[in-house]
């Protein structure tokens, strides 16, 4: 049966075929099954009207190709091909349904051919039409109509009529205009029983003859059914372009969104036209958006910064009544209100640490700048418009220039000019101090001397290389060396056993080479014993 709305023919069918099944269900008699062959004729009388309709609308393609070949020609050429089709699979049922009167009555192939349903001597003997549709070659034989047998290599090749017909709407994007019967999924189920059996069984299995017969005529009108409602639409979307607007707008389609000084802002200018009755059905990004008068109003929220592109579909109906989609995408750049502000003589790099820079480019996507450095110096991103800049020693300016990809091509964006100091000299304390009193106590559980680097934003660390003490013991001023930033176990006994108001003094404090190669000298800490 067909899917969807059916025409009032479709329906008619299937009242008929729904009649003469029901008869098949009955132990009727010989009478009852003399109405099989009028149901058949009726049928075959419908089929006789199709074909000629069809035909009718095949002479209004030829009439049309004369008058415009070029436009006309895709969709005649796919109406033909249905054509020849329906025609091929029409005639493999003929001839199926001949052999099986032919072997249901024991006649000759040809007699069987023209013979008259009311003639069939054996209407009822279904042993001998199952046996012919579903056990003959059949190679699967825990299954009635399986791979070999008559019904089905007839269900493969309805199949495969429907598929075609399938891919000759959807080339043209003519689907959603077409329901196409040949139901051949079912569920179809035992009479009076759930066990589901497959389309062979239900068509043919303990099914009487006279009715299989009805039952293939009934097949031809299906086929004859959709072959005309596919060769109908084909025709009727020759003209599926020809849509009639009432408004016209003049519209401006900038080329790039991004316009940078010294070049030109481009745009196409043209007129647009549109019908104000219709409202398409606009689709952007999977989300339905409203129209007013014909005309689209889109709506995005703005988050985060840099490019977004969108894309979606027009869905209007042409005059014919069959839908059309129109894809479109565009983009579009997101920036974050913002005020560039620059301390002009603080363009400072140091060596040896890593120096955050941020790099971009007003109206252009993070991905299309293409920034460089000067010799002397690298840059590598850090995610985002962030790159980190590390600075060799020995260099005292850096250049960083940058690049960006606008419209296919790239652009030079501009220089910025950078000074570049050493790191300064790190401050050394003990127990957080550099001098004053302190017990000996606290300086001896101090025990080591710390580097610090004050008021600077870097991640940094220096070590202590070595340093000297020096103090009075006795009567002498003596000097104790230590290496690394660690008070020896000679300076730990001198500060244990200093006398209060003793004065000591951590001098010569020199650091390991730090990240910039330069080893430093710091100035010295002085306590007084308290």
């Amino acid at each position: 049966m067909a899917a969807g709305k059916l025409t009032p023919r479709q329906r008619m069918i299937n009242l008929m075929y729904l009649v003469f099944l029901a008869l098949m269900a009955l132990n009727v008699s010989v009478e009852v099954l003399d109405s099989f062959p009028l149901i058949n004729k009726g049928i075959e009388q419908t089929n006789t009207n199709l074909d000629q309709k069809i035909q009718t609308v095949m002479n209004d393609f030829e009439m049309q190709e004369v008058i415009s070949a070029e436009k006309v020609q895709p969709f005649y050429d796919e109406a033909k091909e249905v054509r020849q089709l329906s025609n091929e699979l029409i005639e493999y049922i003929i001839q199926s349904r001949a052999q099986m009167i032919s072997a249901v009555d024991g006649i000759p192939l040809e007699q069987a051919a023209e013979l008259n349903l009311l003639d069939l001597n054996n209407k009822d003997n279904y042993s001998v039409s199952s046996k012919f549709w579903l056990q003959d070659n059949n190679q699967d034989p825990m299954q009635p109509g399986g791979r070999g047998t008559r019904a089905h290599e007839l269900y493969q090749k309805l199949s495969e009529f429907k598929e075609s017909l399938t891919k000759v709407l959807e080339e043209h994007q003519l689907q959603d205009a077409v329901k196409l019967g040949l139901d051949l999924d079912g569920p179809y189920y035992l009479p009076n029983s759930s066990v589901e059996i497959n389309w062979q069984q239900h068509m043919f299995d303990r099914v009487i003859p006279v009715a299989v017969a009805t039952n293939l005529t009934r097949l031809i009108t299906e086929i004859r059914n959709s072959e005309f409602d596919v060769v109908n639409t084909l025709f009727g979307a020759i003209s599926a372009d020809d849509f009639k607007f009432d408004n016209i707008a003049a519209r401006v389609v900038p080329v790039s969104q991004i316009v940078l000084s010294g070049e030109a802002y481009e745009a196409d200018i043209f007129v647009a036209a549109y019908d104000s009755k219709q409202q398409p059905e606009i689709i952007v990004n999977g989300q339905r958006i409203s129209a007013e008068g014909g005309v689209g109003k889109l709506r995005i929220p703005a988050s985060g910064t840099g490019s977004r592109s969108f894309s979606g579909v027009i869905r209007v109906t042409n005059p014919a009544g069959i839908p059309q989609e129109y894809p479109f995408q565009s983009s579009f750049m997101v920036q974050q209100p913002s005020v560039t502000v620059s301390a002009d003589k603080m363009n400072l790099f140091y060596i040896g640490v890593d120096n955050p820079v941020s790099i971009s480019v007003p109206g252009v996507p993070t991905e299309s700048v293409r920034p460089s450095i000067s010799a002397g110096a690298t840059l590598t991103p850090r995610g985002g418009t962030g790159y980190t800049v590390r600075v060799s020693p020995g260099t005292t300016e850096v250049r960083i220039t940058v690049n960006a990809v606008v419209e296919g091509s790239s652009r030079s964006m501009g220089t910025q000019v950078f000074r570049v100091r050493n790191v300064p000299d790190p401050v050394a304390y003990i127990a957080n101090r550099r001098e004053g009193r302190i017990t000996r106590e606290e300086l001896a559980l101090a025990g080591a001397i710390i580097p610090r680097l004050e008021n600077f934003e870097f991640d940094m660390n220096f070590e202590i290389a070595n340093f000297t003490m020096a103090t009075q013991v006795g009567g002498d001023f003596r000097t104790f060396s230590g290496g690394g930033n660690r008070f020896t176990q000679e300076m730990l006994s001198v500060i244990n056993n200093a006398s209060r108001g003793q004065r000591i003094i951590f001098e010569n404090i020199t650091t390991r080479p730090g990240p910039d190669g330069r080893t430093r000298t710091l100035s010295p800490i002085s306590f007084t014993i308290n």
